[in-house]
């Protein structure tokens, strides 16, 4: 596999947690914190500080390990593998979800009549020729393409501020903490999927480049700005009740902009989504790859691609009946409880690593 620097991966994560942000995730933030939404991404700020500062101390103590491996590192063969088939389950999760996400977003605001079918077939040859490239390849065009999205986004908030009504986020708590807690869980779930980074070989690019709890703190805010920005102005352009009837609110609030000569800037808001959701796949079908080869010691690479493909095509096409499948059971029931297997698992092997390596230090010194 090939390396990628820390910077590169800050501007690879940042391509690819913003799809499930900004087109699957608001639905659901709203659906279950209302109003507290907001908020509670504002509150998983120290969660997400110290999820990456558990990711820098796992790579620090072994660089050279995936996270499947510093499973069966900390809990031995059997229980390690245990845990890290948990990992395969939720990479081909992540998979199958935006799969779906994609086709389902493409045929409401764009395509309405192309089968689901022939639009999985072409973008998956796509993210196949992603794949194929290599994720160093990858993740140089996550540098340019996040740029013009950081660009643009901000210029799609100063345009639509005449719509927007502050008094919209207020008031908080209504309901109590309840909605905040199941904000805060999904904003965890979000942060959770970083994890890949452990999948991923990683380097400095020279001897004084920032560590990668430095970037991966950057990446912490990065995704929260992004991802409160989104939540904040659809909230305040469209009110509480009426946003939460939007299938796809981020695009709806695109959908509103217009610069000069540009009639049309939702084609932006698709441009964007189908880009970064070939990014999340290929670099997710990589990883899934990489984990799976390891747990059952393959070294078939496109063996496994293809079964891997296949399996996210059945699945999808199989076991998802229909956007409102998808959105109660994929999306609100199952991404929040994801958080358990991206967040507590490597939590806890974290904390036996660590306690391994000051037992191992204590008695060769």
């Amino acid at each position: 596999m090939q390396f990628i620097s820390y910077r590169q991966s800050v501007f690879l994560l940042s391509m690819i947690l913003p799809v499930m942000g900004h087109m699957v995730l608001l639905h659901t933030m709203f659906l279950l914190s209302g109003r507290d939404a907001w908020a509670a991404i504002l509150c998983t700020i120290p969660i997400g500080l110290l999820f990456g500062f558990i990711l820098f101390r796992l790579h620090k103590l072994y660089p050279s390990k995936t996270l499947v491996e510093l499973s069966e590192l900390g809990f031995g063969t059997i229980l390690g593998k245990a845990l890290s088939l948990a990992f395969l389950v939720y990479f081909m999760y992540m998979l199958v979800i935006t799969l779906y996400a994609l086709l389902d977003f493409i045929q409401v605001v764009f395509l309405p009549e192309t089968p689901s079918w022939a639009l999985g077939a072409a973008f998956y040859l796509v993210v196949l020729y992603a794949v194929h490239t290599g994720i160093e390849s990858i993740a140089r065009i996550s540098e340019i393409l996040l740029l013009i999205i950081i660009f643009t986004g901000v210029s799609i908030g100063i345009a639509t501020i005449p719509e927007k009504d502050h008094q919209n986020l207020f008031p908080l708590f209504e309901q109590g903490l309840m909605p905040l807690m199941s904000g805060m869980l999904v904003t965890t779930a979000l942060f959770g999927e970083f994890i890949i980074l452990l999948m991923l070989k990683l380097k400095k690019d020279h001897a004084k480049s920032k560590s990668l709890f430095f970037t991966n703190s950057v990446f912490v805010l990065l995704i929260t700005f992004m991802f409160l920005g989104t939540i904040s102005s659809t909230l305040m352009i469209f009110g509480l009740e009426q946003v939460k009837n939007l299938e796809y609110a981020a695009q709806s609030v695109v959908r509103m902009v217009k610069f000069g000569f540009i009639e049309r800037f939702d084609v932006y808001g698709i441009a964007v989504m189908v880009l970064g959701c070939v990014i999340r796949m290929s670099t997710f079908q990589i990883v899934l790859n990489n984990g799976i080869r390891q747990w059952l010691g393959l070294k078939k690479e496109w063996a496994v691609h293809l079964a891997i493909t296949i399996a996210v095509f059945v699945i999808t096409f199989a076991g998802i009946e229909n956007h409102r499948h998808f959105d109660d059971l994929y999306v609100t029931t199952l991404y929040p409880l994801s958080a358990t297997v991206s967040v507590a698992i490597p939590v806890l092997v974290w904390i036996v690593l660590e306690l391994k390596n000051i037992l191992n230090r204590q008695g060769t010194g």
